[in-house]
């Protein structure tokens, strides 16, 4: 397979596949599909079917290049930290499947997961095992006392 890449950071790409037979190219339409992987990182086009970690990608506003570490902001928003007023700000603009990233991924201020809005997660579900958990150290705590 040929890969016809300029700007990798571009919405519209074209992936083209060489046939040795016939000596043409042929459009592939559906990459995912082709390599039959699920998913496709957009920053650095990497296939894959459960997770990635993008070395080209900030993990907390999908920034590239990676933010760099300066003063830390707090957003009381999404209940998360970032990098640097240019990371918090980022977060504010950029998108993740449409959505802008301070509503796409936040911290659930109950339990401190870190929720995705195309996550199937239910704070009350999910939080009774953490609260649970806090209660049997403090128990725990105070036998060793």
């Amino acid at each position: 397979m040929v890969m016809i890449s300029g700007n990798s950071l571009s919405a519209k790409k074209l992936y083209l596949l060489y046939d040795q037979d016939q000596g043409r190219y042929n459009v592939i339409t559906n990459i995912k599909a082709a390599m039959a992987k699920k998913y496709i990182c957009n920053a650095c086009d990497t296939l894959y079917d459960f997770t990635h970690k993008c070395d080209i990608v900030c993990s907390l506003c999908t920034a590239t290049p990676p933010c760099t570490k300066d003063k830390s902001n707090y957003c009381g928003t999404c209940s998360r930290y970032f990098l640097s007023e240019k990371c918090f700000q980022n977060h504010l603009i950029l998108k993740v499947k449409g959505e802008l990233v301070c509503l796409w991924r936040q911290i659930c201020r109950n339990c401190s997961y870190l929720v995705t809005s195309d996550s199937k997660y239910e704070c009350s579900k999910n939080c009774a095992h953490i609260v649970l958990r806090n209660n049997l150290q403090a128990i725990y705590a105070t036998w060793l006392h």
